[in-house]
Formats: C-alpha cells, structure tokens, sequence
C-alpha cells in the first residue's frame, strides 16, 4: 500500500461533522496511520489530533502531553467528573481560541497501538485534550462546545470567511 501524504481538514469540511467507523483491529495500515497522523499533528505544534482531522474516516486519535503518547482506536469516555474552563485551539480552526466548559476528569476506555484494551484517568489538561479529540471522532467541535449564543456568533463570522475566501 502506497503512503498517502496526510494533511490537515480545515473547517467547513465535512468530514469534520462525521462520527467515524470504529476499528475492527490494530493492523499494521493502522500503526502506520497512526505513525503518520502523530507526525502530522507534530509537524502543526498540536498536542493532539483525531484521523477526521487528516481526512480519515477512522476513530482514531493521538495526543501528545504531560510527557506521554496515546495512539488510541475507538476511544470512548466512560465517566466524568467536575468541571474545568480552558482555552482551547484546533488544527482544523487556525487561529481560533476559545474557552470552553469540559469535565477536569475523565476516564476513557481505548485499544492501545498494539490493540490492547486499555482503560486511562485523565485530569486537567489532559482530560480536556481527550475530550476535544473524542468529540472529533464523534462529529464534535470545540465551537459546538460554546453557549448558542456565542455558538452562533463563532460560526456567523466563521461562515463569512469561508464565503469570501479567507478561511
């Protein structure tokens, strides 16, 4: 198989509205695109990013923090607890930070890059970085995060820079 040179989905794209097929296994095309995604996501000084990102309808993601790497397929957060206000930016919205109200603890079951179950306590800033990344794999962004009203003005003045070309 051919190496597709992977690069980051922008907003609007739509494949940033999907929820993405789970894994069925942690094949050796899945540890490269998992290669290949970290990579990625290094080469924009991210500290995380999920396979819709890079155009892939996979759920998968990499994050990078707190001196750890996590390559995860089929992430999903089983408990939450507390709360927690940060600000957040995204490689698909450059330049856009915004705070956002996530939970300070997570507790996320995963199949690790061996495709191993593996089961992760996260808090802090790491709790937020696996949620804004789940919430990728779900069809999620962080903007949806926002009250609506600010919701809808984020997207209003996101929406005019995509029509006149700027985005």
């Amino acid at each position: 198989m051919g190496v597709t040179e992977l690069k980051i989905h922008t907003w609007p794209s739509k494949i940033l509205r999907k929820k993405c097929k789970l894994v069925d296994k942690v094949d050796k095309r899945i540890k490269d695109l998992f290669e290949q995604l970290y990579l990625l996501m290094k080469n924009h000084q991210g500290v995380g990013i999920a396979a819709n990102q890079a155009g892939l309808d996979l759920s998968l993601i990499v994050i990078e923090a707190e001196d750890k790497v996590f390559k995860l397929a089929n992430p999903r957060i089983i408990k939450k607890e507390g709360k927690i206000e940060i600000e957040e930016g995204c490689l698909s919205f450059p330049g856009l930070i915004l705070r956002i109200k996530r939970a300070r603890k997570v507790w996320v079951d995963a199949l690790d890059d061996k495709g191993h179950p593996l089961s992760i306590e996260a808090e802090g800033l790491l709790s937020v970085i696996f949620q804004h990344e789940i919430d990728h794999i779900n069809g999620v962004v962080f903007v949806d995060r926002l009250p609506l009203r600010e919701r809808i003005r984020i997207f209003s003045q996101l929406n005019k820079l995509t029509k006149s070309g700027l985005s």
